[in-house]
């Protein structure tokens, strides 16, 4: 499996458009909290996403475009193959 990092921006988006983003890009285990090796988890800054799976980097990229362009136009999707990873300042995922 890779593991990468997904980024969607919009350059105005709208008060709900993350949270219907979010909402739609779970539904394929797009995730926008990672979990650490202690398996607590935490959330990433809006519009940051994880997903790991068997697809390459550009799949991953086309679908979270296709998908972001039904929530609202013109999304900007940067997608990232991570092998490792290390953050701080997260807000904790409470029960984790």
């Amino acid at each position: 499996m890779v593991n990468y990092i997904i980024r969607v921006s919009y350059a105005a988006p709208d008060n709900d458009t993350f949270d219907r983003l979010n909402v739609e890009l779970a539904k394929f285990n797009v995730a926008g909290a990672i979990k650490a090796d202690d398996g607590k988890g935490y959330y990433l800054p809006q519009g940051e996403y994880c997903y790991s799976g068997n697809e390459t980097i550009n799949e991953v990229r086309d679908a979270v475009f296709r998908l972001s362009s039904t929530i609202q136009s013109e999304p900007q999707v940067l997608v990232v193959e991570v092998t490792t990873l290390s953050w701080a300042g997260f807000k904790l995922v409470e029960g984790t």
